[in-house]
């Protein structure tokens, strides 16, 4: 298989197929200037965008609380048609990791003046087919100094994400594989990008999205498998280091790398049975 990392790389802007040489954004744009903008991280696998429905449907909650104007996005179909097809150019032939970003047009000052948006769709290669159970668990601690609070935009990803942008510069700087964020109550909701579950005794455990945490996709998918093999679940503020310490298991989610497990927080140790059977009918 040809290696496309290498290769020129299209983007998708308003719905037209650029070279990346090409200028897009003016210094006066308003993601660039105030984080007034959203995306999704979404993998394409043998030509499809996975759990798509969900992705454009949580991107439309997110376009409405920050008071976006809904008509000057594209359908879904016609959005999907555009990751579809840009992969396709890309000549990607492995599972793609899609960047899309939906940000306000026009200039102002904080308050913008106009409501409409522009879109623009990143696709990348990962260079593998499919999710794999990872042989060996995740190295992981807690980051906080940069506190993740409730609010309405909590739920969606942001183009304003210090917060997880310096608890990666921790994780690098403290030769960690992730970190768990937390909240305004100091409780651990999430790591710093992807959902967050542990499991004691065979119930799951996993923080409420009110906790402040993403509304991940993945996620939701988790609880229906759950559902799925009778475990008993529950939903909750969020965890102590104590709770993640005495757990059996932890295992953490996003779409794209898919189910990770923790080898070692600190000096515990865990096992993945249980994100083992979860992950099997996760990902048929």
């Amino acid at each position: 298989m040809a290696n496309t990392r290498n290769s020129k790389q299209y983007l998708v802007y308003d719905g037209v197929l650029v070279s990346p040489d090409v200028p897009l954004l003016h210094s006066t744009n308003r993601a660039f200037r105030y984080g007034d903008g959203l995306f999704e991280t979404i993998r394409v696998h043998k030509g499809e965008p996975l759990h798509w429905e969900a992705h454009y449907q949580r991107l439309l909650k997110g376009m409405a609380v920050l008071k976006m104007a809904a008509g000057s996005f594209p359908s879904r179909q016609k959005v999907r048609d555009s990751i579809i097809d840009l992969v396709v150019k890309n000549r990607i032939f492995a599972d793609a990791r899609v960047r899309l970003t939906v940000f306000r047009k026009g200039e102002g000052l904080y308050t913008p003046d106009r409501m409409q948006v522009s879109w623009l769709i990143e696709a990348t290669n990962l260079g593998q087919t499919g999710y794999i159970f990872p042989e060996k668990g995740l190295k992981i601690d807690v980051y906080k100094d940069f506190p993740k609070l409730y609010s309405p935009v909590s739920p969606f990803k942001t183009v304003a994400s210090l917060p997880y942008v310096m608890a990666g510069i921790y994780c690098q700087e403290n030769n960690l594989d992730d970190c768990l964020l937390v909240n305004g109550q100091g409780k651990l909701i999430e790591s710093f990008n992807s959902s967050l579950f542990w499991v004691k005794e065979n119930v799951v455990y996993t923080p409420l999205i009110s906790s402040g945490c993403i509304d991940g996709v993945l996620r939701k998918k988790v609880l229906e498998v759950v559902r799925q093999l009778e475990l008993r679940l529950v939903e909750s503020t969020g965890a102590s280091e104590d709770d993640i310490r005495q757990a059996d298991e932890v295992f953490l989610t996003n779409t794209i790398s898919g189910l990770r497990w923790v080898g070692a927080f600190r000096e515990q140790r865990y096992f993945a049975n249980v994100s083992k059977k979860i992950f099997r009918p996760l990902f048929v």
